[in-house]
């Protein structure tokens, strides 16, 4: 029997209850990106998204990621199995697909998006690779990076995906400018031409569109202004990422008390103080795990929140947790 298979018994017969009964008084705060009406590889789909808010509201209450920062900052305990939803980055299918269904179910979430990508400057840099090799009429990938070379058959949609994710992957330990070199290149050499903003795929999201979620319980927060690794940056440019975003959020929204998130989780003890600095009233890793009080603000982990509802089930319960402690 195969590992999902097992998993969709084990929730059925309510298997993780005894796990999230053990774990009643950890937060899980769970951490999604794209979203799509119907399947699609790499992103939840609305019916998906929908099967996790019947599961979450019948067995946690759903609270801000405000209320739940407020409780570990004054020391207070969070209602028991309490948890929270973010969204990364700030593309149109938030907007069109899940908050939606997020009013349907009078839930709050956290939405960090990029700021210059909202206001149309820029790209979600990793959406590059994707688009490149989505685009390109070649059955094979063959780049270098930093020495490493990358291989793969370009043989349908998932596949050309995935590629994207491997050369991604290698991407995200360069500097800023050689990343953006590596990119061009690749454009090049795939003969696929890149737009100046992003196609309807990889669009964002609208200022004005911001503005009516934060009216519906949705708080926006700030995902940088452009996307970087902050660890590949210098000191100026993390000061910039950090203090223009929150800045633009506070003049577009109108509101203040802006939470964080670390763009792919990287993050040293100098983009923890910097964010810290910034005025930023917490930041979200991609560190997978529960959340106890007494954690530190500016260092909150997460769950990922995986779209097929044994995984979501699982991983929220904190199964992976204990699994990955008694290995």
């Amino acid at each position: 029997m195969d590992k999902t298979r097992l998993a969709g018994l084990l929730v059925r017969a309510n298997a993780f209850a005894p796990f999230r009964y053990f774990n009643r008084t950890k937060l899980p705060v769970l951490m999604y990106h794209r979203f799509s009406e119907s399947e699609e590889f790499g992103k939840t789909s609305r019916r998906n998204l929908r099967q996790h808010l019947v599961y979450l509201t019948k067995h946690y209450k759903v609270v801000s990621l405000t209320e739940a920062v407020s409780s570990l900052v004054q020391g207070r305990s969070l209602p028991v199995r309490s948890a929270v939803i973010t969204i990364d980055d700030g593309y149109s299918d938030f907007y069109e697909t899940a908050f939606p269904v997020l009013k349907e179910f009078s839930v709050p979430a956290t939405l960090y998006v990029v700021t210059d990508f909202v206001g149309g400057k820029c790209w979600i840099w990793t959406d590059v690779a994707r688009f490149i090799l989505l685009e390109a009429k070649v059955g094979e990938v063959r780049l270098q990076i930093d020495g490493k070379l990358i291989e793969k058959s370009l043989d349908g949609v998932e596949s050309r995906l995935r590629a994207a994710g491997s050369i991604n992957s290698e991407l995200k330990k360069l500097p800023v400018a050689e990343k953006d070199g590596v990119l061009i290149d690749l454009a090049k050499s795939m003969k696929v031409e890149v737009p100046a903003v992003p196609p309807a795929t990889f669009a964002p999201l609208r200022w004005d569109q911001a503005r009516e979620m934060a009216g519906s319980g949705i708080e926006i927060g700030s995902h940088t202004v452009s996307h970087p690794i902050l660890t590949n940056v210098d000191a100026p440019r993390l000061d910039t990422e950090l203090r223009n975003s929150r800045s633009e959020i506070e003049n577009e929204l109108q509101r203040e008390n802006i939470h964080f998130c670390y763009p792919n989780g990287n993050v040293s003890e100098r983009e923890r103080n910097a964010v810290e600095k910034a005025g930023y009233a917490s930041a979200v890793t991609t560190q997978i795990s529960l959340c106890e009080n007494g954690a530190d603000k500016f260092l909150i982990p997460r769950i990922d929140a995986e779209p097929q509802l044994q995984r979501f089930v699982q991983a929220t319960s904190g199964f992976d947790s204990f699994k990955s402690r008694v290995r």
